[in-house]
């Protein structure tokens, strides 16, 4: 079962973007408010996720490797509520299968985040994030749109 948590992580953000779900929620086109706000990158790797406010809730969704053109960014990360100072509780979409799984994210500092997903509560991978420093987020050049249900 390790094998499977690990497995989670890594699909959840290299998987290819024609597999993913549309993004939900448009980002707030202001500045970042919250140090999480912005681009991070994967240790070790080139995988980016943009972290955003999604209506008073964090989000996030995979920039690079950039997705086709025509198709949105994957939304890994939806709707995290804050569940105390520099953590949030929220779903991760694993787009290689279609699942949603418990994702918890922490701020250790301004520079660095660290991602965990769980399969059950006990069964969880985590791995550390950095914060690209003075690159603009996507959501200060485009917007995704808000999907219509």
């Amino acid at each position: 079962m390790k094998k499977a948590a690990f497995s989670l992580l890594l699909a959840l953000v290299s998987a290819a973007p024609a597999a993913a779900a549309p993004a939900e929620a448009a980002p707030a086109p202001a500045a970042p408010t919250e140090p999480i706000y912005g681009v991070w990158m994967r240790g070790g790797h080139q995988q980016k996720l943009e972290f955003f406010d999604c209506d008073g809730k964090l989000c996030a969704r995979g920039v690079f490797p950039p997705p086709p053109p025509g198709q949105q960014p994957m939304l890994i990360l939806r709707h995290a509520a804050r569940i105390e100072a520099n953590r949030w509780k929220g779903d991760l979409f694993n787009p290689e299968n279609g699942k949603i799984y418990i994702g918890i994210i922490t701020l250790d500092s301004p520079t660095q985040l660290t991602l965990t997903g769980c399969l059950i509560a006990f069964l969880c991978q985590s791995e550390s994030w950095n914060k690209m420093p003075g690159e603009p987020t996507p959501s200060q050049k485009t917007p995704t749109p808000r999907r219509r249900n």
